[in-house]
């Protein structure tokens, strides 16, 4: 029974931080919309993490919850748990001003104002982290959804980029989170309901001892197309734009032998921010893909080459 209510918080936690995260890439898009769903998001996200608070204390039964924001902020506060060890929910009155954002968004269809838009990101981010450590004894920033990936070799992957960060090496970090994204993306791609131009057979088999240079040319029109599939692909599972471009301009460049060995060629050096965004975009989109369904896994065909890569870690890890 306590085992379940540990997992049952640990999702909620989980929860939280990824409305968290939703909300502030729409914070940072364009339009009226991207403003609103970032405002319902960072709202949701304080909103899910008192009810945490809530079953985790058990101060209320989840059948009992159905009560107004302000309420749950006083009930909390008033617990006698709390009150005895001179506990208290940070930020309350910027809690206020937020839910009543919300509330003008969601009954009137107010517009945020985007002057507004970094205070709302940078004080939710500060609730939660209080929150996470004060109720939780939880790092916010360490809390990640990798634990709910499916595939085994992803997680691996996405692990020892974890690790890499946790020893300060953002550049080895940003490989490993590109190169789970590259299989995951790939395996994604493999989903899309023909087989379109995976296979470039048609192309070497009739012009290659013909005209070499006809069938490079031909070849480059397949290579870009099966790009232009994949990324339609992409938008088409729910990636954004946005996100995509922010990803690629934080990331190396990476490619794929036919045996699915990677080589990641980049600038250099990577910096703490962007390898915590790739890290948390990659994990967030993998779990958003398992959501509807598109599995993805490191393909069968490269599952050798990813084990090699991963055993070779390993085998500098002892040394």
């Amino acid at each position: 029974m306590e085992e379940d209510k540990r997992k049952a918080t640990f999702r909620r936690l989980l929860l939280a931080k990824q409305l968290y995260l939703h909300g502030l890439d729409r914070s940072y898009e364009a339009g009226a919309l991207n403003k609103m769903i970032a405002v319902h998001n960072l709202h949701n996200s304080i909103e899910v993490i008192l009810r945490a608070i809530f079953l985790q204390y058990e101060i209320r039964a989840e059948k009992q919850l159905n009560i107004d924001f302000e309420s749950m902020l006083n009930e909390i506060d008033n617990y006698q748990v709390f009150k005895d060890a001179g506990r208290r929910l940070p930020y309350r009155q910027e809690v206020r001003n937020l839910n009543q954002l919300r509330n003008m968004v969601q009954h009137h269809a107010v517009e945020p104002e985007s002057s507004t838009m970094d205070d709302w990101r940078v004080f939710t981010k500060r609730f939660l982290t209080r929150t996470y450590s004060e109720y939780f004894a939880l790092d916010f920033d360490e809390l990640s959804s990798v634990s709910l990936v499916n595939d085994q070799n992803l997680k691996e992957l996405l692990c020892v980029a974890s690790e890499k960060m946790s020893a300060l090496e953002w550049t080895a970090a940003i490989c490993f989170i590109k190169i789970a994204f590259g299989y995951a993306a790939y395996s994604v791609a493999k989903s899309l309901p023909t087989e379109g131009f995976n296979s470039s057979s048609f192309v070497t088999s009739r012009f290659r001892d013909e005209d070499r240079k006809l069938a490079r040319a031909i070849n480059s029109i397949y290579k870009r197309i099966r790009k232009a599939e994949t990324f339609s692909a992409m938008l088409a599972s729910g990636v954004s734009l946005t996100q995509l471009k922010r990803f690629e301009a934080s990331s190396p460049h990476l490619v794929f032998t036919i045996d699915g060995t990677p080589h990641v060629q980049g600038r250099g050096e990577y910096t703490e921010d962007e390898c915590k965004w790739s890290y948390d975009f990659v994990v967030n989109t993998i779990i958003n893909w398992q959501l509807i369904k598109l599995e993805p896994i490191v393909p069968e065909e490269a599952v050798d080459a990813c084990n090699e890569l991963l055993l070779g870690e390993k085998k500098n890890r002892i040394k």
